[in-house]
């Protein structure tokens, strides 16, 4: 085998590699002689085969693996002795091959910069300190009685208003015949919740426990029953009870029937909860300034087909956006949005190496539990669906690996953030969501939702 260098430029290195005609032929024969041990073929014994045959019969076929393998080999003795750092699949070009001759091809790789000593001592960054006071606490236990209301039975003459719940029993049906769907016992209906179909509910207001009432509507021409769609209907309703919904009270009993020792513990709980929720908004605050610290920091070349194949995935969603009508992309040319998704793109790359060094240089590794995590935390994003999800990452143990990238990344920046000085000032929890909110709004534009799951985040 013969390599040379080509003349490279920057990130890419380029080289022609030539293998000898004889270093081929020998392989194939090896490889024919190989496989001919256990052929058969009519008029033969196994193993007795004359290589003339073989390679009548499948010479061409196992050349053309012997080639292959020979591909590959050169280009990882290549990398391999030049100590290059990969950043892409190389690309391979084959420039001259005929059949029982040598095999010239050339191939070009784009590594990965060389990135300087960090020095993350000298990182200061503003940090966000809060306190939570009892107040917050009856806020957000006062949230957690209001998703949880008690429905309490009216007296038996009480009319049903709007926003009280009535359990009825219910049979609908279209020119006299029942139709499917349309029959329900004890069903309780909150009125005006427009739960049903459109002036359902309204007719039930001012009902009393025991009334049997007839509720007529039409079903609206779009809707998705078939049989029922652009039809008349009456309902032959049944009132069994009035009931009225109460924010329940607060108390020992409220925070023992959530299983809870009592109410101290259950405001123990929602403190630690609270704490926890704005630790991960501090968090992502500093992590934010942390990037652009980092970036404008260190400056090192970025490999161009690591760029754009970010800018790719980032483009076809902004194209996807922009069709769909997204107001934060109407007044902008594609050319102008190209050059702002192209500066995210390179961030996003930049952040990713370099928090990919920060790895390699501390031996940075991902525990089994870590990624298993991981992976539940992805089953959890599609509910009902988890024992699939949890299916699909056993049969496909590769894909679990795309899983390594954001872990990495956390714990890059957690090793960072270990080292760097903070300058804290205190806020109110108001404040700190005020500020959260101000930073997210940028990016609900389209493109800075679609974070690389292997590279830092814009």
């Amino acid at each position: 085998m013969q390599v040379t260098q080509l003349e490279s430029k920057g990130l890419k290195k380029n080289f022609k590699i030539v293998v000898d005609a004889d270093a081929i032929n020998a392989q194939t024969d090896s490889e024919l002689k190989e496989a001919g041990k256990n052929m058969k073929i009519p008029g033969f014994r196994p193993g007795h085969v004359p290589m003339k045959v073989l390679q009548q019969r499948f010479g061409k076929s196992v050349q053309g693996d012997v080639i292959k393998q020979l591909i590959n080999k050169s280009v990882n003795d290549v990398v391999k002795n030049n100590k290059l750092r990969p950043a892409l699949q190389p690309q391979i070009n084959i420039e001259d091959y005929k059949e029982g001759g040598s095999l010239a091809f050339s191939v070009a790789v784009e590594v990965f910069p060389e990135l300087p000593e960090f020095k993350f001592e000298d990182i200061k960054l503003d940090r966000n300190t809060f306190e939570i006071g009892e107040s917050d606490i009856d806020e957000a236990c006062t949230r957690i009685a209001a998703r949880s209301p008690e429905f309490k039975a009216l007296p038996a003459d009480a009319k049903a208003e709007l926003g009280n719940i009535v359990k009825i029993d219910f049979k609908g049906s279209i020119d006299g015949e029942l139709f499917d769907g349309g029959t329900a016992e004890n069903f309780q209906l909150e009125l005006g919740s427009k739960q049903f179909i459109e002036g359902f509910e309204e007719q039930l207001v001012g009902a009393k426990a025991g009334d049997e009432r007839t509720v007529k509507v039409k079903f609206p021409d779009a809707y998705p029953g078939a049989q029922v769609a652009g039809k008349n209907a009456e309902f032959a309703v049944t009132v069994h009870e009035v009931l009225k919904s109460e924010t329940p009270v607060i108390d020992e009993a409220f925070a023992v029937a959530r299983g809870f020792k009592d109410l101290a513990a259950l405001r123990e709980a929602v403190r630690a909860q609270i704490v926890k929720e704005y630790d991960g908004v501090v968090r992502n605050q500093l992590k934010k300034e942390l990037f652009d610290v980092l970036e404008e920091k260190y400056d090192f070349e970025l490999p161009e087909g690591m760029v754009e194949m970010e800018f790719g995935t980032i483009w076809e969603r902004v194209k996807a956006a922009k069709d769909e009508g997204d107001e934060s992309l109407k007044d902008k040319s594609d050319d102008e949005l190209k050059e702002e998704y192209r500066a995210i793109s390179e961030r996003r790359v930049k952040l990713g190496i370099l928090l990919a060094e920060v790895g390699t240089r501390n031996k940075i590794q991902i525990s089994r539990e870590e990624l298993s995590r991981a992976v539940m935390q992805q089953a959890s994003q599609f509910p009902g669906q988890e024992r699939q999800i949890f299916e699909f990452y056993q049969k496909n143990p590769e894909r679990a690996d795309e899983l390594r990238g954001p872990i990495l990344e956390e714990k890059a920046v957690d090793l960072i953030l270990s080292q760097v000085t903070f300058n804290d000032t205190k806020v109110t929890v108001d404040a700190l969501v005020a500020s959260a909110e101000d930073e997210d709004a940028p990016k609900k534009k389209a493109g800075a939702k679609t974070k690389s799951k292997k590279k830092g985040s814009e």
